[in-house]
């Protein structure tokens, strides 16, 4: 379904991951707005669509918004707990696991992208001078 025909390839394991990554992000409810959606779609790629519909209930039963990363996240990790995971339909999950998988892959984007600008970014100059036309450093070096 996803294209790959040897999960020992790199390749077609990457080519395979996106597809299913993409597949996940279509399959989420339509209020779920970006940057937010791309979170859950992570989210899904490693527990599940199942899991995080269910975190998303009791997230929302809890008084949060389930179309936000932001409350979803502090609820997934309740789905440890007896207590919770009894009062879903998928059950038993280790909710953390994607929080900690959603973040790590956040920072490390981040990072990323925070090199990307640097690498177009202008230093600040070193010296007023070195900016300013030749006939106005004269003047200035005479004070």
């Amino acid at each position: 379904e996803l294209g790959v025909d040897n999960r020992l390839d790199p390749l077609q394991s990457l080519r395979g991951g996106a597809r299913y990554y993409k597949k996940l992000y279509t399959r989420l409810p339509s209020g779920i707005e970006p940057p937010d959606r791309s979170w859950f779609a992570l989210a899904a790629y490693n527990i599940g669509l199942g899991h995080l519909e269910d975190a998303r209930i009791l997230t929302e039963k809890g008084g949060g918004n389930p179309n936000l990363w932001s409350d979803v996240k502090e609820t997934l990790p309740l789905l440890r707990q007896r207590k919770w995971y009894k009062q879903t339909r998928y059950g038993y999950a280790r909710g953390d696991e994607p929080v900690r998988y959603v973040e790590n892959i956040r920072r490390y984007y981040s990072l990323l992208t925070w090199d990307e600008l640097n690498r177009y970014r202008v230093p600040p100059p070193r010296i007023v001078s070195d900016y300013l036309p030749e006939s106005l450093n004269r003047g200035l070096d005479a004070l």
